[in-house]
């Protein structure tokens, strides 16, 4: 097990989150695809269900080490995840999957300042600039004269708005209790809500008529969009600073777009290579942070104000 705050652990962390970026990155265009042949909702729900059974029934062993208080931890924070995933599928249906990647991808300016008001303090000079500068490299990279939102932009910038919030809680929870128990149980949760939500917003979906590469397609997703990457981050957050953690994971941005371009969804030029540089100095700049400083600290510090007191006593 690696220090949390040795420079070792948050680099080894950092390449783990950049490895989940690139696999949610690869799930914009799919599920932009898999929407012409399921609902919005139950596409969320069977995608959810899917993962779920998975992590259980590879993880299973872990939950009984849970306390009832992480169990509730967790489904807070499949709640949050279940509304962020409502914010991205209904997104999709007003806008492009590469559009949408961008405006998700601003979340990283979106963390520094909820960090600020959560812990009370900002977090590193370095690590705040490192994500402007990759902020700004996503602006470029999404601007168009004359362009303008519609619906499915705003509820992409809540997807944004739901994802910094869950780069902190994960970040703040998986200090806390066992991450990969913390993985299932939000997962889980995040599919019961959805499952209940389809049944009661959208009609029950022909099954049996999806075709089955559209089946393959939610496999993809359940495996390499949902199960994998999310037990990444919360495994890597752990280790990695909240700025990092937000930083790596807002490419997913460039390469949803890179995947959205191979599948013939984009176009691309020279605007969107420059944006690209942009964003990869701020990655750069963030991860000198831990050469840069003589002693490095990770960004959670232990007395900072936490979102909830799970280290005292446990109900079991």
């Amino acid at each position: 097990m690696f220090e949390p705050k040795s420079k070792k652990a948050v680099l080894l962390a950092d390449a783990a989150l950049f490895v989940a970026a690139m696999f949610w990155g690869s799930g914009f265009g799919v599920t932009n695809w898999l929407l012409k042949f399921m609902s919005p909702l139950w596409l969320l729900s069977v995608r959810f269900m899917l993962s779920a059974g998975i992590l259980a029934l590879i993880f299973r062993s872990r939950l009984p080490l849970l306390s009832r208080r992480d169990v509730f931890l967790g489904f807070l924070l499949g709640s949050l995840l279940a509304s962020t995933f409502i914010a991205h599928i209904f997104g999709l249906l007003f806008t492009t999957p590469g559009k949408q990647s961008f405006i998700a991808g601003s979340n990283v300016v979106m963390v520094p300042f909820i960090y600020a008001l959560i812990y009370r303090k900002m977090p590193s000079l370095i690590a705040t600039a490192g994500a402007f500068l990759t902020t700004a490299g996503l602006l470029i990279m999404a601007f168009t004269p004359g362009m303008s939102f519609n619906f499915g932009d705003y509820l992409s910038l809540l997807l944004a708005f739901g994802c910094a919030l869950h780069v902190l809680f994960v970040g703040n929870l998986s200090r806390k209790m066992d991450p990969i128990a913390l993985t299932v149980v939000q997962i889980t949760a995040a599919s019961l809500i959805l499952t209940v939500l389809a049944l009661f917003l959208e009609p029950l979906p022909p099954f049996g008529k999806v075709p089955s590469k559209a089946w393959l397609g939610i496999l993809y997703v359940a495996v390499f969009v949902t199960v994998i990457p999310f037990l990444i981050q919360t495994v890597a957050q752990r280790y990695s600073p909240e700025i990092h953690a937000a930083v790596l994971l807002s490419l997913e941005s460039p390469s949803g777009y890179m995947f959205a371009y191979l599948i013939g969804e984009e176009l691309i030029n020279f605007q969107v290579i420059l944006g690209g540089m942009v964003v990869f100095a701020g990655v750069v700049l963030t991860e000198l942070e831990a050469f840069l400083t003589k002693k490095f600290h990770h960004s959670s510090h232990e007395d900072a104000m936490t979102l909830c007191d799970i280290n005292g006593s446990r109900d079991r």
